[in-house]
């Protein structure tokens, strides 16, 4: 069941109030009419507020809103749980909901468990509810009960994009959400792409640059994990883009318009957590490394393959000095998002053994198990003593497999054309 909350921000109340001024021609004729403000300006037409709840603009809204939220639904048993991101539950009854903002993500036992929350919640708010869950966050769930599984999807969420930002252009069928420089095999030395010398954009591209890349960032994130490597890169360029990261946009665009469809299928598992790290070292410019993990829920005894609960796909921030170095630092930040979700899971009554954590690289393994002995670089030696320590309280498990099997491997570099990716027809034709 899901569940959403109407005016969350403006229900809220404030300890003090606070005062704004706003001159009078920004109010429209319509509200000037309608709640006569003519008679509330002062001499220097100005129009003075007294702000007494939660407004939009209000920087201290969210916070309010919340604290607000707290302290209504702890009355009625229910409080945030210890060390999770959005975790609730109640003090004696087995319900359990995740909440992001004012959409609620509700796993109830009971009917009178699910009217309690939401009586609960009427008692301050409107609330809208879905019975069904078939929508959460601008996410669409399809759930096959009788089968074990459900399909998570944006429908039409492309189609709005493309005819936003791109409705004016033609739109070529393309199967790659990133153009690469491909190897020259007739010589030994590969050169690097050289400085985008190109004119940079003025405020206005600027400015659509940055809107592509966020509209297209949360699609990314919850269900077509293989733009990420692609809107990493660009992310890097957005503050300065030049003529090239407008080509790198187009092309990002046409890649979904192409491929619009993009659907996650989760099947019933036992809810174990496993986690594939990996590093590509020196892909990126200013000598960086990109690091990924590949996060997913199966059985106890594997037999299948998950759609993953969260992909990471990073820009180490500090310059590594070798690939072992790189790889270490994946298992570090992906280690670290392992132990946060970890405390999800068991806070949610899905008991977890040591995770495993693969890594492809051996150095780095014979590292955090202490079968190698590391005599330089202190920033280094942080990251595999977090590792050997979460290994020693049995959080983690980390492990060698060959690179073929490392599910993290494609969002660390760009690949001419997805290899799961299938031909499928454009959906949008010029006008």
């Amino acid at each position: 069941m899901t569940a959403d909350l109407k005016d969350f921000f403006l229900a809220s109340p404030m300890d003090e109030a606070e005062y704004m001024r706003l001159p009078l021609k920004y109010f429209p004729a319509d509200i000037i009419e309608t709640y006569n403000i003519n008679n509330l300006k002062e001499a220097d037409d100005y129009v003075y507020i007294k702000i007494k709840k939660g407004m939009y603009g209000l920087k201290q809204a969210a916070i309010l809103a919340y604290d607000h939220l707290v302290k209504n639904l702890k009355e009625h048993g229910y409080e945030p749980i210890p060390h999770t991101v959005g975790m609730w539950k109640h003090f004696t009854r087995r319900t359990v909901f995740c909440l992001c903002v004012d959409d609620f993500g509700i796993k109830y036992y009971t009917k009178e468990d699910a009217n309690h929350l939401l009586d609960a919640l009427r008692n301050t708010y409107k609330v809208t509810v879905d019975w069904k869950g078939k929508n959460y966050c601008g996410l669409t769930l399809a759930w096959n009960y009788d089968e074990g599984y459900v399909d998570i999807f944006m429908p039409e969420y492309i189609t709005k994009v493309i005819n936003k930002y791109f409705h004016n252009r033609r739109l070529i069928p393309t199967h790659t959400p990133y153009k690469i420089q491909l190897p020259n095999y007739k010589i030994k030395t590969q050169y690097v792409e050289p400085p985008d010398l190109a004119p940079t954009l003025d405020k206005t591209g600027t400015t659509r640059i940055q809107a592509i890349v966020g509209s297209l960032l949360y699609y990314a994130r919850a269900i077509e994990h293989t733009l990420l490597p692609a809107l990493n890169e660009i992310a890097a360029e957005q503050a300065k883009p030049t003529m090239n990261t407008v080509n790198k946009v187009d092309n990002l665009l046409m890649f979904v318009a192409t491929c619009p469809n993009g659907k996650l299928r989760f099947h019933a598992s036992d809810m174990v957590l496993h986690v594939d790290s990996e590093a590509a070292y020196l892909v990126l410019p200013n000598a960086k490394s990109r690091i990924a993990g590949f996060f997913h829920l199966v059985d106890a005894t594997p037999t299948f393959i998950n759609a993953p609960i969260l992909i990471t796909c990073k820009t180490l921030k500090n310059v590594v000095s070798s690939a072992a170095e790189a790889e270490t630092g994946g298992l570090f930040i992906n280690g670290q998002e392992t132990i946060n979700i970890r405390r999800i899971l068991q806070a949610i009554n899905h008991p977890q053994q040591p995770t495993p954590l693969k890594t492809d690289n051996s150095t780095s393994e014979g590292f955090v198990h202490k079968n190698i002995r590391l005599k330089r670089s202190k920033a280094w030696d942080m990251r595999y003593h977090w590792l050997r320590d979460n290994i020693a309280r049995n959080n983690l498990r980390i492990f060698w497999a060959r690179g073929t099997q490392n599910r993290a491997d494609y969002f660390t570099k760009h690949h001419t054309t997805p290899v799961h990716l299938k031909m499928r027809p454009l959906l949008f034709s010029s006008p």
